[in-house]
């Protein structure tokens, strides 16, 4: 079978932009249109020079509307993307929207509530974790079923986020922080979820804690978010086959089964439990982790592991509820 060389436009040409084009390239396709809010900027200046057969458009909708592009990659901020979302998954191009597509649940709900699931079904969420392969080892284990419980703990660095996003105005913090990506996760591990119940520490930034639930199984999943949490961040799923599975962080996935008393000396009191590590699992990439094997299946629209925009709606839903 020949393999067809596809032509790609990027829309927004910063770092991400070209953690996606070294990937393209290496998958052996072409990126001949890109856009940028400037073209005498930095970025576009550094994306060019790593792309020097890439043309600059001035205005978006040349993107959107070339014929000359098969597939399209939208790393716009945040505020861009919410004005042109509806364009952005309207179009008949296949398109991978780096995250987030939005910010206000309502406003998203009405406007994919207007496209048809044809238009939609070519349109990827760029959450890349999903495509690690110790996401991938766990997942498997999730779908043999016998999960008791789920805890998740999230760290968010606030003030970085802050000020980094200053200028976007944007109605929800955690959309473009951690805890975007982890619940992202539990969307993907666990199918549709919901808040059961919420409580908010409200001290210089807020701290959440709430119960989820699962809508196919009822699987008690409780979460914290807080400021600089020092405790291991990621995943813990108790399953009633006695063992521990610790997605933590989440390029390393440990699973454990009983433990080891260590005695520290002659006193039968002085002792310590230690979990027994049977398995190990850990990401490894030679690009941005998870990036080459979701470019992989957006190229090839294979759905099966990539979020949705339906998804991305439940995901700001949530996020949306707990801070408001």
């Amino acid at each position: 079978m020949i393999k067809t060389t596809k032509k790609f436009g990027i829309i927004g040409c910063g770092a991400v932009a070209l953690d996606h084009a070294s990937v393209i390239k290496k998958l052996g396709h072409k990126i001949i249109l890109g856009n940028t809010s400037n073209k005498n900027s930095k970025k576009w200046k550094t994306f060019r020079k790593q792309n020097p057969n890439i043309k600059f458009k001035e205005h978006i909708n040349d993107i959107l509307n070339s014929k000359k592009v098969d597939y399209i990659i939208s790393c716009m901020p945040v505020n861009m993307h919410k004005k042109y979302c509806k364009k952005l998954l309207t179009t008949k191009k296949p398109v991978l929207i780096e995250k987030p597509l939005h910010d206000d649940f309502f406003q998203l709900k009405k406007i994919l509530s207007n496209i048809s699931h044809t238009l939609l079904k070519n349109k990827f969420i760029g959450y890349n974790r999903r495509f690690y392969k110790t996401v991938g080892v766990l997942k498997k284990r999730i779908q043999k079923g016998g999960v008791k419980s789920v805890e998740i703990t999230i760290s968010e660095n606030y003030k970085h986020i802050s000020k980094k996003y200053i200028t976007n105005k944007l109605k929800s913090i955690l959309n473009v922080g951690s805890s975007s990506h982890i619940l992202d996760l539990a969307i993907y591990f666990f199918g549709p979820i919901s808040i059961l119940k919420r409580w908010t520490y409200k001290k210089k930034f807020n701290s959440y804690s709430f119960l989820l639930s699962t809508k196919k199984k009822n699987i008690p999943i409780f979460v914290n978010i807080n400021p600089h949490d020092p405790s291991s961040i990621g995943f813990k799923i108790r399953f009633d086959d006695e063992t521990l599975w610790v997605l933590s962080p989440i390029e390393k996935l440990a699973v454990y089964k009983g433990y080891d008393i260590v005695y520290l000396n002659s006193h039968k009191f002085n002792k310590k439990y230690l979990p027994k590590v049977i398995s190990e699992t850990v990401e490894e990439e030679k690009f941005r982790p998870g990036f080459y094997h979701q470019m992989n299946s957006f190229i090839n629209q294979d759905i099966k592991i990539v979020s949705r925009a339906n998804d991305f709606l439940n995901l700001i839903g949530i996020i949306n509820k707990l801070e408001n």
